[in-house]
């Protein structure tokens, strides 16, 4: 079949309304008909009958409601992406239009992982020399709280230590997470071991956390092997540090932040009288992410222990 000339095509184009693409582009990044309206300043009824309109041009329902929730379907995925790159060049046609540099990316993590991940992603973005810049935020996360932040396009990747299974999102194992005990190595209270009953007075630090893994388990721990409760529970994990190397505290802490930090806060490993739980870490992003960011994500996978 031959191609229609080039004024054909421009011709076609005028049956297109722009202003529905738009609307749609928006529907798709916020999930929402009225947080859509409330940043073009126009009813809710408005943009119901700009997506009605779409819907019947292009035969599909564009978009399948779940709770507060519009998911995009198949078809809307593919629109989306065939979309918004032309939307975006078209916006920068715009008098005073500047297009931003860098796209930016907003990376949720669990407090623990932050320093597990973190560094590396961005080291991994700067030697691919890529337009990526990165907003990290960390939050109490479990399977439901992470599928919310991406459908409502609030993140762009989450790392967690929960597999989200949904059709929108890609969810892949980084990494498994083992977990020592350690102490300042000035610290004279215990040795390259420490017994039941040590431990069981010692003064610990730990993360003031909602994660139910690591509840569970802190909860198991407790339940046998202490007599006390932590003497500081933190969402900072420099402060762990600081104060396992400024104190008699001990700290449980990811086996390879003590690799990377140990030397730098002049930290020791003790041997426990039981065995540390072990943990994974996945990253999940939406399907239709950036091709670069899925790369350096798939990079980021490590063998597992």
């Amino acid at each position: 079949m031959a191609a229609l000339p080039v004024s054909e095509k421009i011709c076609s184009l005028s049956k297109v309304d722009l202003n529905l693409l738009t609307i749609f582009c928006l529907i798709y990044s916020v999930g929402s008909i009225s947080k859509v309206a409330d940043m073009l300043d126009i009813s809710a009824s408005a943009v119901s009958q700009s997506l009605r309109k779409l819907r019947e041009m292009m035969g599909d329902n564009l978009f399948v409601r779940s709770g507060n929730i519009l998911l995009p379907t198949v078809f809307s995925d593919e629109l989306y992406d065939n979309t918004i790159s032309i939307i975006d060049k078209l916006s920068t046609l715009l008098p005073d239009s500047v297009p931003s540099r860098k796209k930016r990316v907003t990376l949720y993590t669990e407090s623990f992982i932050s320093p597990l991940v973190v560094p590396e992603l961005t080291e991994k973005l700067l030697e691919t020399n890529s337009d990526i810049s990165l907003l990290h935020r960390t939050e109490d996360l479990n399977e439901q709280k992470t599928t919310e932040l991406l459908n409502m396009r609030q993140a762009d990747v989450v790392f967690s230590t929960f597999s989200v299974e949904n059709s929108n999102i890609r969810c892949q194992k980084v990494c498994d997470i083992d977990l020592v005990l350690v102490a300042a190595q000035d610290n004279p209270l215990y040795g390259s071991t420490i017994d039941e009953e040590l431990f069981r007075n010692a003064s610990l630090v730990g993360y003031n956390t909602k994660n139910e893994k690591i509840i569970y388990y802190r909860s198991i721990a407790d339940k046998k092997f202490r007599s006390s409760e932590r003497c500081l529970l933190t969402t900072s994990f420099a402060s762990i540090l600081i104060i396992i190397a400024k104190t008699p505290c001990l700290g449980i802490i990811p086996e390879r932040a003590f690799a990377t930090y140990s030397e730098m806060y002049k930290l020791r490993r003790v041997g426990t009288p039981f065995p540390l739980p072990k943990f994974s870490t996945y990253s999940s992003y939406r399907k239709e992410s950036n091709k670069l960011l899925s790369t350096v994500l798939d990079d980021l996978l490590v063998p597992t222990t």
